[in-house]
């Protein structure tokens, strides 16, 4: 493609995580599949492994704005394989699988909650802003995309190859996805330093300084302050229910672990074609596109709470995924353009922290409502939560009309 001749530093990135994500899926299916067959219950525990630290992604994003958001990215890989190779020692204790893959589900998460923040900066800066749509979109497909074939290949994974294998492709592919990054160093300078002068005489009060700014920020964008409800109770609903699919394919579908690799991979795939597609929405009124990716998404969400059948659940995932992988591109890139570059990373990881808020509580719940309510309740929950979404979207008064991103005219990188 074009975007990757026009710029070598976004291919770089783009190639290291693909790798790397392609081997964190086939570790997280293999994991989450091995935790279940010990007890659903487990999953739940394994959820919270998951969301709870990514809760500091507003850290994170601090952190990002005060150092060189590269070498974030860079650190952030080297540590995340180094702790996968340490899990692979620690599997020579006898009965320790269960344990050694939540504590590694943590520490990728934390890593997450840095990584993410620092994507958010870098990707504006070494792609121009014409094309900043296309480049959102291709790196959501990186990432769904390796979840994609890496969750197809991790449910084949649970009985083609051994756990040791699998923990050393995932600490390889973070090592890879760190040279990615080195390399893609060697052909994007820096991006400009985030601190104003007045912060940069004060160290000690930085940081609370660099927060309250994210917060001010974040504030002067009332859709998000408005919706932030719903995208709450949305994410606790759909959290429930993702973290325990593995039990549902396992006890509801009558599904094995290569059938659960094949329904997490097809939401994968159905994102990744919503994040190519995305340009072509971006042509529509942003209020409309929304809308109606993320209502179609709902109602299909909704709906696979009640098919009992793997290949037509399979299926209606898919066709989820694609809306789901429209309106996250759209929203992304509206939002990339709609804060000033000073506080993105700021607001990005308040923004990630802020929309998770409940995934640790819907993780939990998860568990502890297994044996309480009937199996579909995240479903229904996640669904109904997803419409009225829609119609207050639908409902908010012109401003998403205004905020729409129109191309400027890109001075090239710095």
């Amino acid at each position: 493609m074009g975007i990757f001749v026009k710029y070598p530093g976004f291919r770089w990135l783009w190639s290291g995580q693909l790798l790397s994500q392609l081997g964190n899926a086939v570790f997280y299916i293999l994991g989450l599949w091995e935790i279940q067959l010990k007890s659903p219950f487990l999953l739940s525990i394994a959820g919270l492994a998951i969301t709870v630290p990514a809760m500091l992604g507003l850290f994170g994003g601090v952190l990002v704005d005060r150092l060189d958001a590269r070498r974030v990215m860079l650190i952030t890989d080297l540590m995340r394989g180094a702790a996968v190779l340490l899990g692979l020692f620690a599997l020579t204790i006898p009965g320790s699988l269960v344990w050694v893959v939540i504590v590694l589900l943590a520490i990728n998460a934390l890593g997450v909650a840095f990584f993410g923040p620092a994507e958010s900066v870098v990707v504006p800066h070494i792609v121009q802003e014409v094309d900043l749509t296309q480049a959102n979109g291709l790196y959501s497909l990186t990432s769904q995309l390796s979840s994609a074939v890496g969750s197809a290949l991790g449910g084949a994974a649970v009985a083609a190859i051994g756990v040791s294998v699998v923990f050393s492709l995932d600490m390889a592919s973070f090592w890879i996805s760190a040279l990615a990054i080195w390399l893609m160093m060697r052909t994007v300078t820096r991006p400009g330093r985030q601190m104003d002068a007045s912060t940069e005489r004060q160290p000690k009060t930085a940081f609370f300084t660099s927060f309250k700014e994210g917060l001010s920020a974040f504030g002067s964008l009332p859709v998000l302050s408005r919706l932030l409800p719903f995208i709450i109770l949305i994410n606790f609903a759909f959290m429930a229910a993702f973290v325990m699919l593995p039990a549902w394919v396992h006890i509801h579908l009558h599904g094995t672990a290569l059938w659960y690799g094949i329904i997490d991979a097809a939401w994968a795939l159905g994102v990744v074609v919503g994040s190519v597609l995305s340009g072509r929405f971006g042509r529509m009124p942003l209020k409309s596109s929304l809308t109606l990716a993320f209502l179609i998404q709902s109602l299909l969400l909704l709906a696979f709470g009640f098919v009992p059948w793997p290949a037509v659940s399979a299926g209606v995932l898919l066709v989820a995924g694609i809306f789901n992988g429209v309106g996250n591109a759209l929203s992304f890139t509206w939002m990339q353009r709609l804060i000033p570059v000073e506080m993105r990373g700021r607001v990005f990881g308040l923004i990630m922290t802020l929309f998770s808020l409940a995934n640790p509580l819907g993780s939990l719940a998860a568990g502890l409502f297994w044996h309480v309510l009937p199996e579909v309740w995240a479903w229904v929950l996640g669904g109904v939560s997803g419409v009225l979404f829609c119609v207050f979207l639908w409902r908010v008064p012109g401003a998403l009309e205004d905020a729409r991103p129109t191309p400027l005219t890109s001075t090239g990188m710095d």
